[in-house]
């Protein structure tokens, strides 16, 4: 089926939209609809093609083996300035590096096909040189002079000292919970607060120890028990007597 003349005519914004999205992934749709030059609506309509996704993930990966390049050259640079962490990517990404042993267990008849006579080799020693441009850092950020080692101890300090501050914050707040709630029973009770100033801790547990005493005496007294009517209480241990209707006389 010919493609008609929209599509045809969306063709070259299609393509624009695939390279934006591609080196620009968290671009906001109304900002690449801008870029593109057409309606919000359009631009969903040609990302909703089953195809669309697919040609962005193509055209990144093109680009992603740029940036790869990139990378190993600051590796082996950073490998020559003694960082070993680099040197042993380089060399496992060269294959030079093996962490794995393998062990090949042979059994007589393979051996006996393997079995063959060697011919004597030309042992040839040839060291080409490396080409200038292959050594050129120039396009490379400058390195830091901090080394791996003390940058590692570095970070690490920083994130204890995050973790120490939210761990502290975590503890202020509970202890605000909890002195909030002690207030809130001196006021029931009616004690008087603490001192605008930090108490020490005497003078906080004296503080708790007279809410408490007040909250057992106002529960022991029996008007607490009986609602704080002026009726008293009746003991427990007395049971309540009905009285008898009268007997009626006898005729």
């Amino acid at each position: 089926m010919p493609a008609s003349n929209r599509e045809l005519a969306l063709k070259p914004v299609y393509e624009k939209a695939v390279e934006i999205y591609a080196t620009k992934p968290d671009i906001r749709h109304d900002e690449a609809a801008a870029m593109l030059g057409v309606s919000e609506t359009t631009l969903l309509r040609l990302r909703r093609d089953p195809n669309f996704w697919a040609k962005v993930y193509d055209h990144y990966m093109v680009t992603f083996e740029g940036d790869v390049v990139g990378v190993l050259k600051a590796m082996v640079r950073e490998a020559k300035a003694g960082n070993v962490q680099a040197g042993r990517l380089v060399l496992e990404h060269s294959g030079k590096l093996q962490k794995n042993i393998n062990i090949t267990v042979m059994s007589p008849f393979e051996k006996w096909m393997n079995k063959g006579e060697i011919d004597d080799a030309e042992v040839v020693n040839e060291f080409k040189e490396i080409p200038a441009e292959l050594n050129d850092f120039s396009d490379l950020p400058d390195r830091k002079e901090e080394k791996g080692t003390w940058r590692a101890r570095n970070e690490h300090g920083k994130v204890r000292v995050e973790i120490t501050k939210e761990e502290r914050r975590i503890r202020r707040n509970e202890a605000r919970k909890i002195m909030r709630s002690w207030q809130k029973r001196a006021e029931a009770a009616g004690v008087d607060p603490l001192p605008a100033r930090r108490p020490t801790k005497g003078q906080r547990k004296a503080w708790e120890s007279k809410i408490i005493a007040k909250e057992n005496q106002v529960s022991q007294s029996p008007q607490a028990q009986a609602g704080n009517s002026n009726t008293p209480c009746k003991p427990k241990n007395q049971k309540q007597v009905n009285p008898k209707p009268p007997t009626p006389p006898k005729t």
